[in-house]
């Protein structure tokens, strides 16, 4: 039984084709890369935001009546003042 080898060249339908497959796989493994990046950011942003409005419900939480009265907050209020679903009264 004979085996035939074919050599391919530079610019060849199989040297193109297999080219093709890499840029494809490259571009594949990039967008992955990008959409895991975007999901970390996603991640880290979330956790900051959680951070920083426990913070602000601690912060708030310390006060006395008074001066949250004077914040035109009453304590119940102080749940939504954080979370931003608090009426804005001018």
């Amino acid at each position: 039984m004979a085996t035939i080898t074919r050599q391919t060249t530079l610019g060849s339908p199989i040297a193109d084709a297999i080219a093709s497959q890499d840029a494809a796989i490259d571009a594949a493994l990039r967008d992955s890369l990008n959409r895991t990046v975007a999901l970390f950011d996603r991640v880290r942003s979330a956790l900051a935001e959680r951070r920083a409005r426990r913070v602000a419900y601690r912060e708030l939480s310390e006060l006395n009546d008074r001066e949250l009265a004077d914040l035109g907050i009453a304590r119940a209020d102080i749940h939504n003042v954080v979370r931003g679903k608090f009426p804005a009264r001018v």
